[in-house]
């Protein structure tokens, strides 16, 4: 599952995934990275649910 996270205010830029966030910048983070002291968490990102398909039998 992934995060949305915001780079803090007093916080040096950040690298992720080789892309550089700047303070106020906003992006997405596996879980496991969110915890990081530079980054102020959002909330969390569910995926989209999967829709069962039924199959009916042709009479």
């Amino acid at each position: 599952m992934k995060t949305l996270v915001r780079v803090k205010k007093g916080s040096f830029p950040v690298r992720y995934n080789n892309e550089k966030y700047n303070v106020g910048d906003e992006f997405e983070v596996l879980n496991e990275h969110a915890n990081h002291s530079s980054f102020e968490i959002l909330g969390e990102i569910e995926p989209p649910k999967k829709r069962s398909t039924k199959t009916t039998p042709n009479e």
